[in-house]
């Protein structure tokens, strides 16, 4: 966050818009107090000057420095202020932002001009981009607009048309082929772009999912075996060999698949069965979580332990070590195809319980980054609300989280249920100076529209406050604090 814009908006705190700029957070003129301001000033890496005087014990820091690589974001509307002028962020994901393959080139014709602005708004704020190679043109797609079966059950079909789920129509399933178009829409985005513009390139959205990648079914007739995942192989090849060439320092992901454990399922075929895995410095995967409609069987963040779980048990000998990315995950859709039925939380009080579990679970179990999804998309696990031009109830628990972590340079080290109450939660995070705090949650306790139940539970004597989602420090009495279904951070102060 640049200090002059930091200045800037605080001079116009009163709720007046400053012309040309996105609208202070609300949140932030009382959270100040809390010294939450100090924190995302120090996660953005901006100096706050010399910490305040503090027992050796105090926790977290107050100024906890640079953002660390864990937190990444999907964006969507140029239109939108950039995350990390609201929010402490380092990574952004390019899937919807309209810079697909498919929105750039036009018969081999490139249009750069909103990727252009994408990358220069990264550049301007130092956060990095993760780009994702996805959605083949309807021109050069083997079910695309050219061919005598166009495939118009993609995603993205009304906005690219037909094809853009399928192979390219000069790649074999087998995996040979020129690959020609592909080749030459990398090339001429590396050459645009030029090293270091772009440090993560992943292939491919969700390979699992028919209407992101349909290779295997296109390839059905052809008796090739794991067709969808030779191609893919080879387009990762192709990628790494023309990007390294110009930026010896890109590192490439392999493909992320969905949807709970098919998610690894996926990735272990993949890399068991292809040479993909060659190709890939990264292991990445989706995160979502979901298993049926709410309100009964809404999704539950803890869930997420056992995807990461499973995923890494099925790793081959050479894919294990490397880091894991999650570059989408959230508390999933609002609605499905039909405009009705709904597979996400929607309460706000439950929207900010399940991101904070979400965020310690992935951290506790290793993931190296994560990119929510998403920042802006209304209805869809946004943080920032067009209509108020400020952060929601999420974006808020959102940097408390970025706060207790120390910008991502804490570790959680441990989560754990309490073996008499099953259902309650607690996550060790020790920061970079050793100094620890306990989050604590229980998942039988209830919270929707501001009324929350709780529990009094008994706290280690070493803990004398916690921190809520909303920012507040509250000081502990006699040992006992009210716990429930929304983390809060016992802390030393």
């Amino acid at each position: 966050m640049r200090l002059g814009y930091v200045l800037g908006l605080l001079r116009h705190k009163s709720g007046r818009p400053v012309p040309g700029r996105p609208q202070f957070p609300r949140f932030l003129t009382g959270a100040i107090q809390a010294g939450v301001f100090l924190a995302m000033i120090g996660c953005a890496g901006v100096s706050s000057g010399p910490p305040p005087a503090k027992s050796p014990a105090q926790y977290p820091d107050p100024s906890p420095g640079t953002t660390g690589s864990f937190f990444g974001i999907n964006a969507n509307s140029l239109a939108d202020p950039w995350p990390a002028t609201m929010i402490p962020v380092s990574s952004w994901r390019s899937l919807g932002a309209s810079v697909k393959w498919a929105d750039i080139d036009s018969n081999g014709v490139y249009d750069w001009s909103r990727l252009d602005k994408w990358l220069a708004q990264a550049k301007a704020q130092k956060t990095d981009v993760l780009y994702t190679v996805y959605a083949t043109p309807s021109w050069a797609s083997s079910r695309g607009m050219n061919s005598a079966s166009p495939n118009s059950g993609c995603t993205y079909q009304q906005q690219n048309g037909p094809g853009v789920c399928d192979p390219p129509s000069d790649l074999n399933c087998d995996g040979t082929g020129s690959n020609q178009a592909f080749q030459n829409f990398v090339s001429a985005l590396i050459q645009h772009a030029g090293p270091g513009a772009i440090k993560y390139w992943e292939l491919w959205n969700e390979p699992n999912v028919d209407a992101q990648w349909n290779g295997d079914a296109d390839c059905a007739a052809s008796g090739v075996q794991h067709a969808g995942n030779l191609m893919l192989a080879r387009m990762a090849k192709d990628l790494r060999t023309i990007v390294r060439a110009a930026d010896a320092k890109a590192m490439f992901t392999t493909p992320a698949a969905t949807s709970a454990t098919n998610a690894g399922n996926w990735l272990a075929d993949y890399l068991t069965n292809t040479d993909g895995g060659n190709y890939a410095d990264i292991n990445a995967f989706h995160g979502y979580v979901g298993t049926g409609m709410c309100p009964s069987e809404c999704p539950v963040a803890e869930r997420v332990q056992f995807q990461i779980e499973h995923l890494t048990s099925l790793l081959p000998p050479a894919a294990q070590g490397k880091p894991l990315f999650d570059t989408e995950g959230a508390w999933g859709a609002p609605k499905n195809a039909n405009g009705k039925k709904v597979n996400a939380i929607t309460d706000a009080d439950q929207q900010q319980s399940f991101l904070a579990r979400y965020y310690l679970m992935q951290m506790w179990k290793g993931v190296a980054k994560f990119y929510w999804w998403n920042w802006d998309l209304a209805n869809m696990s946004s943080f920032y609300d067009a209509g108020t031009h400020s952060l929601n109830q999420a974006g808020v628990a959102y940097t408390q989280i970025v706060r207790w972590t120390n910008g991502g340079s804490a570790k959680v080290e441990s989560c754990s249920t309490n073996p008499s109450v099953p259902s309650q939660w607690t996550c060790i995070i020790k920061s970079p100076k050793g100094l620890e705090s306990q989050a604590i949650w229980d998942t039988a306790q209830s919270c929707e529209s501001g009324n929350c139940s709780t529990v009094d539970v008994t706290v280690p004597s070493q803990f004398n406050a916690y921190l809520d989602l909303g920012g507040n420090a509250n000081t502990i009495s006699g040992q006992q604090v009210a716990v429930g279904l929304k983390p809060i951070l016992l802390i030393q102060q």
